[in-house]
């Protein structure tokens, strides 16, 4: 089952399995991902289960970023991508892949 690692300050923070059909990300508190910052949306980003794995749509006003790159609508996720939400780093791994260790990676902004 694949996860989303979750990333403050380089930092792993929590994990989620991605057993349900949707994941809503943002700092609502009914979303299942939230993420408590005022530049977060409400309904930020949505992970959908979909026949060929998982793929995340942009909901917000201030964006997402898939490895470096400005999310334009939807795009399906590939083991190691690296999500973008504001300060919030979330890595899309197959259940069996071990944590990165972000502090010693350099990423885009």
């Amino acid at each position: 089952m694949p996860r989303i690692d979750i990333y403050i300050n380089y930092q792993l923070q929590a994990t989620i399995k991605l057993d349900q059909p949707e994941i809503h990300i943002g700092r609502d508190p009914v979303c299942e991902l939230q993420l408590p910052d005022e530049r977060v949306s409400r309904l930020h980003a949505i992970i959908r289960t979909t026949p060929k794995g998982h793929e995340i749509e942009d909901r917000s006003t201030n964006g997402v970023k898939i490895n470096g790159a400005r999310l334009d609508g939807s795009q399906a996720l590939n083991p190691g991508d690296a999500i973008f939400i504001q300060n919030h780093i979330l890595m899309y791994q197959s259940d069996e892949a071990p944590a990165e260790n972000l502090a010693a990676t350099i990423l885009a902004d």
